[in-house]
């Protein structure tokens, strides 16, 4: 992570690599703490029963790429 976190503001720990492939990844790799990540990892199973999302279905991978944008406070990846 560059610069401080995007949620929490913190200037670490970082994650030790991105958390999933492709460019959310990349930006949550650079834009958030460690223990942010945790929180949403916790937070995203909640979310996926709430709105009964599959991330295996684009459409809802997305939506949850969203949510996850939102709770992270992320820059988009470009």
């Amino acid at each position: 992570m560059q610069g401080s976190c995007s949620r929490c503001g913190a200037t670490g720990p970082a994650l030790s690599e991105p958390p999933m492939p492709g460019r959310w990844g990349q930006a949550v790799f650079e834009q958030v703490c460690r223990a942010c990540w945790d929180a949403w990892r916790s937070e995203q199973t909640l979310v996926m029963n709430h709105y009964g999302l599959r991330p295996w279905v684009p459409a809802d991978r997305e939506q949850l790429y969203r949510y996850m944008s939102e709770y992270l406070r992320l820059r988009p990846p470009g």
